[in-house]
């Protein structure tokens, strides 16, 4: 374009080097000896905006297709109560890893578990984070190039074990309490027992559910407490929740009781609370469970159960009958057997009396000092 532009100059002064004064004026300065060329302005690039932890993880939030609405409401709320309070303002960038390790440590200072921790670090925050290290939808560079939860030590704490009813005898101090107490939440705390359900698939269990040809009861909705309401949700937690159970007889019994003897709809609560409708849980813990806790400890119940206990129960006892792994996940209503074994199956005394039966045997070998030999023998001497 100089070229042309050089020409039509020379052109208009007929054929003859043009004037400085216009070479210098048409831009042509670098060719008049002497002459001072002016810097070139360089183009000044705007800086890019700064993108927010909380801005980008709305956004991320926003593009999921696959959570289903319940999910990703779920995930929202984490990020408003324990995430953006704290890393909401903060550029994505420029968050490091010490920043995510006190983060972690600022949620077990206000008491949420490790798993709590662990949920909503691996299901809500890291893959925030991993999005941000890709690039954009129209090929811009990643806003990361590494996550930094990556290699990052969860929090551990200590807790003791899940306190479970170990036997008959402790199940009857419970039970018998509870029919002491108010024999309608003794029905759900019988149940809750004798088949491992959780607490919102009991409270939420539909009369349809129940198969009293076959004897067990189908986990097809759960009771679920969405923005501070308890509510019924058409599907379990996963689906794997979706699972038939088998009851026993005095289960089916009472729930025959329930089901039939009021003559409800199909879709009606098998267990009601007192005024109508499904029992809440504060409502049934706060007057229920702690006045049935307390008085199965007066009766002789030497430890502090929960009812959350009653489902890892049972679960600890099917394990100890030698019921298979994948049937106990099956009932318990998890993806991965490790996680009923890792958590729900717990240490019993159930077994002491196999563990005598097995080493019994070797009392005969009176091995030790204590064992009685006739005077004179030789003493024993081991591997001789």
């Amino acid at each position: 374009m100089d070229a042309k532009q050089f020409k039509a100059l020379v052109e208009v002064y007929g054929h003859q080097w043009p004037p400085a004064d216009v070479l210098i004026a048409k831009g042509f300065a670098y060719l008049v000896p002497g002459a001072v060329v002016a810097p070139v302005a360089l183009a000044v690039e705007e800086p890019s905006p700064v993108v927010t932890f909380e801005a980008f993880a709305l956004e991320y939030l926003d593009r999921l297709v696959k959570p289903n609405p319940e999910t990703k409401r779920k995930y929202l709320e984490r990020l408003r109560v324990h995430v953006f309070p704290v890393l909401g303002e903060r550029p994505v960038v420029e968050i490091t890893r010490r920043e995510m390790r006190l983060w972690q440590e600022g949620l077990l200072a206000k008491n949420l578990s490790p798993k709590t921790i662990a949920n909503i670090r691996g299901e809500t925050v890291s893959p925030i984070f991993e999005a941000a290290c890709l690039p954009g939808e129209d090929d811009e560079p990643p806003l990361r190039t590494y996550n930094p939860l990556k290699g990052l030590k969860l929090p551990e704490r200590n807790r003791p074990e899940r306190e479970i009813v170990e036997d008959q005898q402790e199940a009857a101090l419970v039970i018998e309490a509870a029919y002491d107490v108010d024999p309608s939440a003794a029905d759900v705390l019988l149940m809750l027992l004798a088949t491992g359900m959780r607490w919102g698939e009991a409270a939420g269990l539909p009369v349809r559910a129940v198969n009293f040809d076959r004897g067990t009861v189908s986990i097809m909705q759960v009771l679920r407490k969405e923005n501070f309401q308890w509510k019924v949700i058409a599907r379990p937690k996963t689906k794997d929740g979706y699972r038939g159970i088998p009851v026993p007889a005095q289960g089916m019994n009472i729930r025959a009781i329930r089901c039939e003897g009021r003559g409800r709809g199909r879709d009606a609560f098998v267990f009601t609370a007192p005024r109508g409708g499904h029992w809440r849980y504060e409502v049934f813990y706060d007057d229920r469970w702690k006045k049935i806790r307390e008085l199965a400890e007066a009766k002789g119940l030497r430890k502090r159960m929960t009812m959350y206990g009653l489902r890892h129960s049972l679960l600890t006892w099917l394990a100890s009958e030698g019921v298979d792994p994948m049937t106990l996940r099956t009932i318990a209503g998890h993806k991965r057997v490790s996680t009923t074994f890792d958590i729900y199956v717990h240490s019993t005394r159930r077994h002491h009396p196999k563990v005598k039966e097995a080493v019994s045997g070797l009392v005969g070998l009176e091995v030790g000092p204590f064992a009685s030999r006739p005077a004179g023998d030789e003493p024993y001497r081991p591997g001789l």
